[in-house]
C-alpha cells in the first residue's frame, strides 16, 4: 500500500527554494509593473459558496470544480477562477458606482481531474480587471497592459491572438440553435477543426450562405485584411459592430506600437455564455497552449449588482515559468548573503553588528554557538558573501 502521507495529491507541487524565488521573482515583477499602470492589488477569499460560481461560469466548469460542505450543509467551492469572485466583490460592495476600477491580483486557483502541465490542480494566476468603461479605447488599453504584462515577465517571440465573438454570434443569432448545438460549434471554431465543423453543420441541417460564413472562420487570420474579408461575409448590425470594436482596437495598438505583437482571429472564440466582445490570448512557441487568456465580459457585473461593463485578463505562472526555461531566460534570483557566528559569550555584540547589516540593507544569517562543520558547510555556499566570527566578545574575519 503506498503511504499516501510521503505522497502529494495529483494536480499539485512543491516549490523548492530556487523555484520558489524564482517563482516570486516574478510574481514581484508582475506586481510592480500593474501598480505602475494605476492598478489596486485585491483578494478574495480560496473558496465561495458555489452558487457565486454556478452562473458566473457556466455548466461547463462545474464538473471541474472542488466541492464541499460548509457545517450547515451548504456547498462550498474553491474557486476555479478569479475574475467571477471580483466581480461578486465589486457587485455586492457597490464599487462600480463611482470612477472605472482597475484591480489586479496574483492568486491561486483550483481544478479537479484531467490534470496535465497545461491545467494544475492548484495554479497560480496574475490578472487584471478594468470595470466600469466601454469602448474599444478600454479594449486596447487592456490588451496593450497584457502585452506589457507578457514584456515584463521576460517572455519573448510571443503574440497576442485578438478576436471578437460578436462577429460569431452575429452569424448564429436568428438560427435558434440549442445551448448545445451552440457550444458544440464554438468548440469546433475554436479549435479549428474544419472538417469536423462541417460534418457537424450538416447534421444540423445547416447550408447555404450561414454554413460558409461559419466554415470561413477558422480561417479569418492575420492581420487588417481579416476585418476587410470579414465584412464582405456579413450584412447583419452585430457582426459588423463587432468588427467596427475589432478595427478601432487593432489601429489604436498599432499606433502605439504594438503592431509586431498581434494578430487578428475571428475563429477564436472563448466561452460564449461569459464573453461578450472582444477576446484575446498570449501564445509561445515554446507551449501548445495559452499562457495568458482574456476579454470582455459586460454582463458578468448584473449577477451581482448593477451592471457594469468590464474587461479582464489572467496570466497563468507555471506557463510563463515553463516558457521562460524552454527560452533559457529563467531570472535566476540569486542573493548573497552575510553569515555572523557567534559564541555565546558574544551573543551581544555580534546581535548588535547583525542589526546593523540589515539596516544597510545586507542579508544576515545569525549563527548562534556553531560546529566547525557548520561554519564549513557555510564557507561552501555560493550564496555566502562573507562570514564573521564572534569569539569571546570580539569580532574575527574569517
Amino acid at each position: 500500500m503506498i503511504e499516501l502521507r510521503k505522497q502529494l495529491p495529483d494536480g499539485v507541487q512543491d516549490y523548492m527554494p530556487r523555484e520558489c524565488a524564482i517563482k516570486r521573482g516574478l510574481e514581484e515583477k508582475l506586481r510592480q509593473e500593474l501598480k505602475a499602470n494605476g492598478f489596486k492589488e485585491v483578494e478574495t477569499p480560496a473558496f465561495e459558496y458555489f452558487d457565486v460560481f454556478s452562473k458566473g461560469i457556466g455548466a461547463y466548469m462545474q464538473e471541474k470544480m472542488i466541492k464541499f460542505f460548509d457545517l450547515k450543509g451548504r456547498i462550498l467551492s474553491l474557486r476555479p477562477d478569479i475574475t467571477v469572485p471580483i466581480a461578486r466583490m465589486v457587485g455586492t460592495q457597490d464599487m462600480a458606482a463611482g470612477a472605472p476600477l482597475r484591480l489586479f491580483y496574483i492568486q491561486d486557483a483550483y481544478s479537479a481531474g484531467g490534470y496535465t502541465i497545461a491545467q494544475r490542480g492548484e495554479y497560480t494566476q496574475a490578472g487584471a480587471e478594468y470595470i466600469g468603461r466601454a469602448g474599444s479605447g478600454a479594449d486596447a488599453e487592456m490588451i496593450a497592459m497584457a502585452i506589457r504584462m507578457m514584456l515584463v515577465s521576460g517572455v519573448r517571440d510571443f503574440k497576442l491572438d485578438i478576436g471578437q465573438v460578436g462577429y460569431f454570434k452575429g452569424i448564429v443569432e436568428d438560427m435558434g440553435l440549442s445551448d448545445d448545438n451552440m457550444e458544440a460549434i464554438r468548440s469546433l471554431v475554436d479549435s479549428k477543426n474544419s472538417i469536423e465543423l462541417e460534418f457537424t453543420l450538416d447534421n444540423l441541417g445547416i447550408s447555404g450562405d450561414t454554413k460558409e460564413r461559419i466554415m470561413a472562420l477558422p480561417g479569418l487570420f492575420g492581420g487588417a485584411d481579416v476585418i476587410a474579408e470579414a465584412e464582405r461575409l456579413v450584412s447583419n448590425e452585430t457582426s459588423l459592430k463587432a468588427l467596427a470594436n475589432l478595427s478601432e482596437v487593432y489601429d489604436a495598438l498599432c499606433k502605439m506600437g504594438y503592431s509586431k505583437y498581434i494578430t487578428l482571429d475571428l475563429g477564436m472564440l472563448h466561452k460564449l455564455g461569459y464573453y461578450s466582445g472582444v477576446v484575446f490570448r498570449g501564445l509561445t512557441s515554446e507551449l501548445g497552449f495559452p499562457v495568458l487568456s482574456g476579454g470582455r465580459y459586460d454582463t458578468l457585473l448584473g449577477e451581482f449588482g448593477e451592471p457594469a461593463p468590464a474587461i479582464g485578463f489572467a496570466m497563468g505562472i507555471k506557463r510563463i515559468l515553463i516558457t521562460l526555461e524552454r527560452q533559457g531566460r529563467l531570472d535566476e534570483q540569486t542573493e548573497e548573503y552575510t553569515v555572523i557566528a557567534s559564541d555565546m559569550d558574544s551573543i551581544v555584540q555580534a546581535n548588535t553588528h547583525a542589526d546593523k547589516l540589515r539596516k544597510q540593507g545586507e542579508k544576515v544569517i545569525f549563527l548562534l554557538d556553531p560546529t566547525d562543520d557548520e561554519i564549513k558547510a557555510m564557507s561552501n555556499d555560493a550564496q555566502t558573501a562573507q562570514i564573521y566570527s564572534y569569539k569571546n566578545g570580539r569580532l574575527a574575519p574569517r
